[in-house]
């Protein structure tokens, strides 16, 4: 959903079933590979390997940050020497660092260091407070600098109708101008200043991409939809070159941190800009980078007609910045292009492309009637220019990453991967990935499978919320409600499913978005409304939803022979949690701690439950 901004025990082993021989059929004997002590043995724990059988074992053993061993507490002794730390796990569970398939990193830091709405349902008055109290909190900033505020939520604003408008932020004492994005960054609000500055008249004509909301009478609104947004934003002063680095750098460490608290040891940026790449890059040359990251530039909506110029420039960054992706240190890759399909299907934006058009009220508030409206959203790209774009970065070998939020989107991505395939363009190596997908067409389910197109979900979203009751679900009818925010459908039709937290468009919460994605509910203290089930897919047992962070996602971004499971021969990427997630209630996995987190063999967070040398 997003468009960047900045420029800038498991239980005791116990009532298990699980055979030794099967333990240590997971790797050879120790005493026949063990020709060095390993440098750290972890043992007497629940191992989830996630190898393909999913087989249980019961310690692991590291050494040069790579995993030598794999097998039962018995057959670790060959791997002990005198300098080998031995961690005694007394039946907490050890399995694969989670993998975020698709984030928005430099962002998200920003969150945490800017001023917040938080992802609150406020009213009009409780947002102009918080922004106030930030103009207080920054009252020596020059009248020049824009003040960029974050977290609107804006579908569950108070009360059901409300909105921000140019009119509205113009109240504010200031005379800075203010920008004010939508926790889906799809939706921006802006001051008059903030217009003035960009340029922004009545006159100005909607980019191609994007959308400026007008008034009934055709005055600006001040609601900026999508790559209208950046014509906005992209007019704001930029700041020095060395504060600009400064803010950036704090911001990527931050996120770094937060990832890393979670379990998280590889990420995605799914829309980086050479800020976000320059940023963590800085980072490990400092020696402090702390997850594995995959930079994914955009394509924007113009740049896809003119394919070949677009993936040089790509290129370009992936020679300067890309390291080896099989280091047991952590990596900067390039390897990856990004290309918005369309924008949201949420109101009140109703960006995102559908097969059939958006329903609006034609009744009442009180005597409601949905009929068919005459939008269906905006496909920003067409299959043809898709095709041509798939064609280019298969033969520079690099991944592609989409953003299909309607059905329409998803449906003309996998056509355009179709067009590739019939033209004789080979797919077999690169990864094909569609982003999001929030509402899906029933047929298209099993297409992602035939054409090993890999969905990318946002787990935590398949769950009762403003976001899918109240600003979707009559807008698009019980019928396609069926389809909203799936998992168990994907599943159910084959396909490899990977996880993406999106974040910061939510507050980062890994285990939160693996209970949804097991039990399709949302917080036990919410209201009344938001109680229960979403709809009427199955989601995803507990085995499959651990793929969906682990493996398959290591495998959306073809470093599944390096990371993703506990395997002899792949890098330690590693974390001990506090409880079993496979014989635990579904609504306790959003309870889960991270004790430990270990990337290629070394810490980088803990709670001092357990301790690395």
């Amino acid at each position: 959903m997003f468009g960047h901004l900045s420029r800038n025990p498991w239980q005791s082993m116990s009532g298990m079933v699980l055979s030794l021989s099967v333990i240590a059929g997971l790797s050879a004997p120790a005493t026949a590979t063990a020709t060095e002590p390993a440098d750290t043995v972890f043992r007497n724990g629940v191992v989830y390997t996630v190898n393909a059988k999913d087989e249980l074992a019961e310690a692991v053993a590291v050494r040069g940050g790579k995993i030598v061993a794999v097998g039962t507490s018995a057959s670790m002794e060959d791997w002990i020497g005198d300098g080998t730390q031995v961690i005694d796990l007394g039946g907490k569970v050890l399995m694969p660092g989670l993998i975020d398939g698709h984030m928005h990193p430099l962002g998200g830091g920003a969150q945490l260091t800017s001023c917040n709405l938080n992802y609150q349902p406020l009213s009009v008055d409780q947002i102009l407070a918080v922004i106030s109290q930030c103009l207080k909190d920054e009252a020596d900033a020059p009248a020049d600098r824009w003040l960029e505020v974050r977290g609107w939520y804006r579908q569950a604003m108070t009360p059901p109708g409300a909105d921000l408008s140019a009119e509205i932020l113009d109240r504010l004492p200031t005379e800075r101008p203010v920008i004010v994005v939508a926790t889906d960054f799809h939706s921006m609000a802006a001051s008059s200043k903030a217009m003035k500055q960009a340029g922004i008249t009545a006159d100005t004509p909607d980019p191609a991409g994007g959308k400026i909301d007008r008034k009934a009478d055709g005055a600006l609104s001040g609601i900026f939809l999508d790559a209208a947004m950046w014509q906005v934003s992209g007019a704001a002063p930029p700041l020095p070159a060395e504060v600009q680095a400064k803010e950036n750098l704090e911001n990527a460490a931050a996120a770094s941190a937060l990832v890393n608290s979670q379990g998280v040891t590889t990420i995605f940026d799914a829309a980086a800009s050479e800020d976000s790449v320059v940023a963590f890059d800085t980072l490990r040359q400092q020696g402090k980078l702390t997850v594995r990251g995959e930079f994914a530039p955009v394509i924007s909506a113009e740049e896809t007609a003119k394919p070949t110029e677009t993936i040089n420039r790509i290129k370009a960054l992936s020679a300067k910045y890309s390291m080896p992706r099989d280091s047991v240190e952590p990596f900067i890759s390039v390897r990856t292009a990004k290309v918005f399909m369309d924008g949201v299907i949420q109101a009140p934006a109703q960006t995102g492309a559908l097969r059939q058009p958006y329903l609006h009220n034609t009744g009442s508030e009180t005597h409601p009637h949905w009929t068919p409206s005459d939008s269906s959203g905006k496909l920003y790209v067409s299959e043809e220019q898709l095709a041509g774009v798939i064609k280019e970065l298969a033969a520079a070998d690099f991944n592609m990453h989409l953003h299909t939020d309607g059905d329409h989107a998803v449906h003309i991505a996998l056509n355009a991967i179709e067009q590739a395939k019939k033209a004789g363009v080979s797919l077999e190596n690169i990864r094909l990935a569609l982003a999001h997908n929030e509402l899906v067409e029933a047929a298209d389910y099993a297409r992602f499978p035939a054409l090993n197109a890999l969905p990318i979900l946002s787990f935590q979203w398949g769950k009762p919320a403003p976001d899918t009751l109240d600003s979707v679900q009559d807008y698009i009818g019980e019928e396609r409600f069926r389809y909203l925010e799936t998992s168990g459908k994907f599943k159910q039709a084959g396909a490899r499913i990977a996880f993406g937290s999106d974040w910061p468009i939510d507050p980062l919460n890994e285990w939160f978005a693996m209970k949804v994605a097991v039990t399709r509910t949302n917080t036990p203290d919410v209201a009344d409304k938001y109680k229960g089930r979403l709809g009427d897919d199955p989601g995803l047992d507990i085995k499959t939803a651990i793929r969906a962070f682990t493996i398959n996602a290591a495998y959306s971004l073809r470093l599944e022979n390096v990371t993703g499971s506990i395997e002899v021969g792949k890098v330690a990427d590693l974390i001990v949690i506090d409880r079993n997630l496979l014989t635990i209630p579904g609504e306790e996995i959003a309870d889960t701690k991270v004790l430990l987190t270990v990337l290629g063999g070394k810490q980088v967070y803990g709670t001092g439950d357990i301790k690395l040398n």
